[in-house]
């Protein structure tokens, strides 16, 4: 019950701090698809490996924005309790110049305190810290060395069965809420919250599909802020090794 009170205190605040940090200012909006195959292997009752490639598309310009590569361990260590490590590589296509990919190198690490609810719910907070290497631009070029920051990451997810049950769900909700915030030589502290709500589908023992709607709030230019409305579609391939 401690942990489930926890939980659901931070899920309030994770949800209030966009709100104070954003107020009164300006925004402007724009639309992205992002398509994501989500491998996870299982190689021991406790262990597993997770492998994730994402294209992520902008609408307006139907060029890509970017492409990720994720590669992570989990060690379930207690029913409630999570811990993983990742290594991301990606590459971010400069607004100015759409011939310029910026590669990123980002190491993390995660915790992740999970607790059931009344009923079918499931509900996670997850921490994740990530290291972040992004080479050095002007927006035009590469230049020389990359710029290192920190970005803490927190997340609160709920989800429920809607058909079938706990052990076989053939149709489920997943509703998630996180913030990431900067430290280290960064212009702004807040980086972006990303507000998400996604139906999963299962085709197999192996497979499920899962589509639904992404709100990212972003910093963009001096007082300015970016609203990214994202339909994401994932494709989870589960195995067994």
């Amino acid at each position: 019950m401690l942990r489930l009170n926890t939980i659901r205190l931070l899920f309030f605040a994770v949800g209030l701090l966009p709100v104070t940090t954003t107020a009164a200012q300006n925004f402007r909006s724009m639309g992205q698809a992002w398509f994501r195959y989500y491998n996870q292997a299982q190689l021991k009752p406790k262990t597993s490996l997770h492998t994730e490639i994402d294209e992520r598309i902008n609408f307006r310009s139907p060029h890509q924005s970017q492409f990720f590569v994720h590669l992570h361990l989990h060690y379930r260590w207690k029913p409630w309790l999570d811990v993983a490590a990742g290594q991301n590589f990606n590459l971010t296509d400069s607004p100015v110049n759409p011939e310029l990919e910026v590669p990123e190198i980002r190491p993390w690490q995660e915790v992740s305190l999970i607790a059931p609810t009344e009923g079918r719910w499931l509900t996670q907070f997850r921490y994740r810290l990530d290291q972040r290497f992004i080479h050095n631009n002007n927006r035009i070029e590469l230049e020389e060395g990359f710029h290192f920051n920190l970005r803490h990451r927190f997340r609160l997810q709920a989800g429920t069965t809607l058909i079938g049950n706990p052990n076989d769900v053939k149709l489920g909700l997943r509703l998630s809420n996180e913030l990431m915030l900067n430290t280290g030589d960064v212009p702004r502290t807040f980086d972006q919250n990303r507000i998400y709500c996604g139906l999963e589908v299962k085709l197999s023992n192996r497979w499920s599909l899962e589509g639904g709607y992404l709100n990212i709030l972003q910093p963009g230019k001096e007082e300015d802020y970016i609203i990214r409305n994202v339909i994401r579609t994932t494709v989870y391939h589960r195995i067994s090794l």
